[in-house]
């Protein structure tokens, strides 16, 4: 290859694909004019001209086992484990090298480099004395797949895309050269059934309070308000799988059936802090899965079955299985 040649968006793609992406997606990095410093791919790369989006399906197999209370970890496991730590890092790094082999400098952002962003640190000045952002600067990976073209976000606040709906993992590099964006799907495939809503066993979803995103010139994004404590309790605490005592489901109901402030019967709401002790640390499946992997427990995912499940019986999907999802 020709160095400082400017690669063809199209190559791109093709490379990654090869390499074993099943989604990708470029977004000029005009489309991050008005994020803030913390999330703009410029404060990582002041240089950057390009992001470039790359997904991976999560097998619809592995939704099963949860689906029908048999077999969790392979969700845990193939759903997010093995994306995170195997897939992914090895797309990025084969893409990263590809692009750097024109001339281009190229970040692969780090799945877990969220986990590092709100740790302590002051930032350097910049040369006319104002202040960068906090040291670890870290993407808005779902707003960031909208402005690459990946897909749109559902009412349940997850990426939603044409081929997979909400069912994959999303990751991000940042490079120098200049490529051809994808436009931004305008439209969502969300029909605002909210099926989402009624089917999460936390009730942290809200069937009337939305927290909207506008991103002006672009689109909006309809979005549920979440209780993150409340998911949390669910997700990764494993708070109504199979492996909760019934004292820790009885526990975490009466925080679910609450309010952001107090629960069912009155009392004032635990703190975060608290309902890890009470959940979290008391349900083994959960603290097993932090332990062995350092992820969630992934224990529920409702609003994303859900979905799938609509979006396939209403055929919007373009990848085709011979059963429906959710059929027996």
């Amino acid at each position: 290859m020709e160095q400082f040649a400017l690669p063809k968006a199209d190559d791109v793609k093709k490379v990654a694909k090869d390499f074993g992406a099943d989604i990708v997606s470029i977004g000029s990095i005009d489309r991050w004019n008005s994020a803030p410093k913390e999330n703009d791919p410029r404060s990582i790369m002041p240089r950057c001209k390009s992001v470039i989006c790359i997904g991976f399906r999560i097998h619809r197999g592995a939704h099963r086992g949860v689906r029908e209370g048999t077999y969790y970890s392979g969700y845990t496991f193939s759903g997010f484990n093995d994306i995170n730590e195997a897939a992914a890092p090895f797309v990025q790094r084969r893409l990263a090298s590809y692009l750097e082999d024109f001339g281009y400098e190229t970040i692969a952002l780090a799945h877990h480099s969220n986990k590092l962003a709100d740790a302590n640190g002051s930032p350097k000045l910049n040369d006319d004395g104002s202040y960068r952002p906090k040291p670890e600067v870290f993407i808005n990976y779902r707003i960031s797949a909208v402005l690459c073209g990946a897909g749109q976000i559902g009412y349940n606040r997850l990426l939603l895309t044409p081929q997979f709906g909400p069912s994959q993992r999303i990751y991000f590099l940042l490079t120098e050269a200049e490529l051809e964006p994808d436009p931004v799907l305008k439209e969502s495939l969300c029909d605002g059934c909210k099926l989402c809503v009624r089917n999460c066993p936390a009730k942290a979803l809200s069937m009337t309070e939305t927290d909207d995103v506008e991103i002006p010139g672009i689109c909006t994004i309809h979005r549920s308000a979440l209780d993150m404590g409340k998911c949390a309790m669910s997700h990764g605490g494993g708070a109504f799988s199979p492996f909760a005592p019934p004292e820790v489901r009885a526990y975490a109901e009466n925080i679910a059936n609450g309010t952001k402030t107090t629960c069912a019967d009155g009392t004032p709401r635990p703190s975060p802090e608290e309902i890890q002790k009470n959940v979290g640390d008391k349900v083994p499946y959960a603290v097993t899965a932090r332990r062995t992997w350092g992820i969630p427990a992934a224990t529920c995912a409702e609003c994303q079955r859900a979905c799938l499940e609509h979006l396939d019986k209403r055929g919007k999907l373009t990848l085709k299985f011979k059963h429906k999802y959710g059929e027996d």
